[in-house]
């Protein structure tokens, strides 16, 4: 390994060594798919020591449990050198199951050989309990995190998709004619519907590595790893469309209910970029989606 590739690596452990997700790094080039690397979290998470994870490969979390499907979709995406995002069921060194989301990211040469996976493992059983120990990063109208958790969350994940050089999401979502809204049906109708539209938008974004947050008045954020620009778009749309199927009536909304405006930008991300930059395209696409008729989504590459 010459000394320039050793420093990349040095760094890139450095930057991982404090991500609040649990982060391994997997040799690509051994055919077993050992772990060369395992940040505190992960150790933290699973309940083994970082030496007892390094050299071992991933299935020692699945115990006996080794017919889960998912498990041939990740197999299958290593052999590949492809990307992939899975829910498994893991098991802690004491023995306790904790559903996980697992995803993997290659990181190639210059000829483009997958040379190591960067797997980032978030604890979906835990969620719950974590929101309810942060209650200062909820916001308490809405039900979901405010917008002190998703700069932090934010931060981290950019972090992450820096180093990982994996592509990163960002969502600026408006409701349409809220104004109009409160001033029709009051506060407390207003503060319902702030409420049903935050839960829409929550269920549409469920894995670990997502993060939603009210980020102003009427309006919410998200930020996501996502696997390219066309699916997040799709998923967007979606959304849009199952805000929707809510059915909240909006008398002076020309189309008879509550709809959202989503503005958004998907980037694989340099050193360079900040947060603020992404927040920025993600507004301006929010702004193009509202002078185009509102209901509607744009996204940037």
């Amino acid at each position: 390994m010459s000394s320039g590739t050793e420093t990349n690596q040095n760094l890139l452990v450095k930057s991982l060594g404090g991500a609040r997700e649990g982060v391994i790094i997997v040799d690509a080039l051994h055919p077993d798919f050992p772990i060369r690397y395992v940040n505190e979290s992960f150790a933290r998470l699973t309940g083994y020591s970082c030496a007892e994870l390094t050299g071992k490969n991933y299935r020692l979390l699945h115990g006996t449990d080794t017919k889960q499907p998912e498990i041939a979709v990740t197999i299958s995406a290593m052999a590949k050198g492809e990307s992939c995002i899975v829910t498994l069921r893991n098991y802690r060194k004491d023995g306790s199951m904790f559903r996980g989301e697992f995803s993997i990211v290659p990181l190639r040469n210059a000829q483009g050989i997958p040379t190591q996976f960067i797997g980032i493992l978030g604890d979906l059983t835990g969620r719950a309990e974590l929101q309810e120990e942060a209650p200062a990063n909820k916001d308490t109208l809405v039900g979901i995190g405010n917008r002190d958790q998703f700069e932090q969350r934010f931060a981290d994940l950019l972090n992450v998709s820096q180093h990982i050089r994996s592509g990163i999401s960002v969502l600026m979502i408006d409701l349409d004619h809220f104004k109009l809204f409160i001033e029709r049906y009051g506060e407390s109708a207003g503060n319902e519907c702030l409420h049903m539209v935050a839960g829409c938008i929550a269920k549409s974004f469920i894995r670990a590595s997502d993060c939603v947050a009210r980020y102003g008045r009427e309006e919410f954020s998200v930020v996501s790893f996502f696997p390219g620009i066309d699916a997040l778009r799709l998923h967007a749309q979606r959304m849009c469309e199952r805000v929707r199927a809510l059915n909240i009536p909006h008398g002076d909304s020309p189309h008879g209910v509550v709809t959202i405006s989503v503005g958004g930008v998907y980037r694989v991300p340099n050193r360079d970029t900040t947060e603020a930059m992404l927040i920025q395209l993600a507004n301006q696409e929010l702004l193009a989606a509202r002078h185009n008729g509102r209901d509607r989504v744009h996204i940037t590459g």
